[in-house]
Formats: structure tokens, sequence, C-alpha cells
């Protein structure tokens, strides 16, 4: 038996999703509620939750804000946001507070009962548009963040610099002096409000590391269930 919570404030929507999943005889609706507040109102929270389905934009507390709670209260349980949002950053959010999943809502009844399946399964699930929205994060520049402040031939430099060319190296390659490549990095030091060269290069790869932890708390949030 997969006993499911759903989190949802919208009520047709809610009654949808529980009508839908009590149809399979392996599916039991525990809990159904329209907010984090009325989950706190159940008068009882003792029955293992297997999954919970969880609407991000909540009234109240939204559902991003109450993830911790619930993984407090159901530390087994697997989360699924069951979002209408699919900007990257809710999908950045949910994963960083501890969601195995990410669905957009536009999907049908039967995907998001195939996505609890796998997610009880493999311990993870996203729709194909979240997991574009990852992988896109993962794989972006690390100086895309920092690019608006440079000019053509500082983000150059820095672009070497990241694949650990010399300054000589530099230097020959872009045919110009090792003096030239320093004043363009003095320069390049004090927009980015660093010292040293190392000061320099952790900045450069900070969001290729958020990137990689990001992807690996989802890894680990999967990998739970082994």
């Amino acid at each position: 038996m997969i006993n499911i919570g759903i989190i949802e404030d919208n009520y047709f929507q809610l009654n949808n999703y529980r009508e839908f999943l009590e149809d399979f005889q392996e599916c039991k609706v525990v809990f159904a509620c329209k907010s984090m507040e009325e989950f706190r109102e159940l008068p009882f929270k003792g029955e293992d939750v297997n999954v919970i389905l969880l609407d991000i934009s909540l009234p109240g507390e939204s559902g991003i804000q109450g993830m911790q709670e619930l993984k407090r209260i159901y530390p087994e349980s697997k989360i699924i946001v069951l979002s209408g949002h699919d900007g990257k950053h809710y999908v950045i959010e949910s994963i960083r507070q501890g969601a195995n999943g990410y669905i957009i809502k536009t999907s049908r009844l039967m995907e998001i009962y195939h996505s609890i399946l796998d997610t009880i399964s493999e311990g993870g699930t996203l729709s194909p548009k979240a997991a574009h929205l990852l992988i896109s994060h993962i794989n972006k520049d690390p100086l895309e963040d920092i690019r608006h402040k440079l000019t053509k031939r500082e983000y150059e430099l820095l672009a070497l610099l990241k694949e650990g060319y010399s300054y000589k190296e530099m230097a020959d390659k872009l045919f110009v002096t090792v003096f030239t490549v320093n004043q363009h990095l003095k320069k390049v030091y004090q927009k980015l409000n660093v010292a040293t060269k190392s000061e320099l290069i952790s900045k450069i790869w900070s969001n290729s590391l958020v990137s990689l932890l990001l992807i690996s708390a989802f890894v680990n949030n999967c990998l739970d269930i082994l």
C-alpha cells in the first residue's frame, strides 16, 4: 500500500487528485489539506506516509517554507512538488529544501501517478520541463553571473584563468604582454572585490560549486530509499 498525503490549495484539484489516486488499489490518501495551517490542525499524524504531493503556492505559509516541517514529521516520506510554476528558481529552491521530485501541474493525472511509482521505486522524479531547467542550471558557464561586470578582454582572461592557464600562457594566447594581463586582472580584482588570484578563482567557481551541491542534494534525496 502506498500512503499518500496531499497539500493543495485549489479545492477542485485537491479532490481531483484524491479521487483519481484512490481508484488505484495500491494507493491510499491519508490526508488532503488546502494549506500548511490546515495540515497542522489534523488531529492525528501518526500514520506512515510514503509520498506527499505538495503545492508550493499555498495561502499563508508556502510549500517550500513548510517542507522541513513535513520532513521532520514524516522523515521517511518522499515529497513531490506539484506546482504551476516552471521558473528555474522554484525548481532549484524546492530541491535545496529536500524535495524528491518536481512536477508541473499541467501534467496529466496518469503522469502524476507514474511519478509517484517512480519516486517509490527509484527515489525521485522530475517532469521534462523541470529536468531541463535543472540541467541548464548545472551546465551554465560559471562566469555567467559576473559577465555583465566585465569587458570583453577581462572576460577572455577569466575564461583562460578558469581553464588553468598561467599569466604567461594567457599573454601568449592573446598576443599581449604579461604586464597587460596583470593590469586587466587588477581591474577585475577591484570589480569583484577580491585581493588575490586564489580568491578570484574561488569566486569564478563558486557558482559551479553551488550547482554541484544542488544536484548532489537531489541525488542524495533520491538515494535515501536504498
